[in-house]
C-alpha cells in the first residue's frame, strides 16, 4: 500500500483476504480514512 511517501507492506500469512477489522486497524495506523481507502481502491 502506498500513500505519497509512505509505503506500507501488509503481511498476509493466510494467503486469503483479510478481515474488515484488521484492515481498519491497519488504515488507522497508516493515517488513511476508510473514505480515502475507498477512493484509492476504485
Amino acid at each position: 500500500m502506498v500513500k505519497e511517501d509512505l509505503v506500507l507492506t501488509i503481511p498476509n500469512p493466510h494467503r486469503s483476504e483479510i478481515g474488515v477489522d484488521l484492515l481498519v486497524r491497519i488504515l488507522r495506523q497508516a493515517g488513511i480514512s476508510r473514505e480515502e481507502w475507498s477512493r484509492l481502491t476504485r
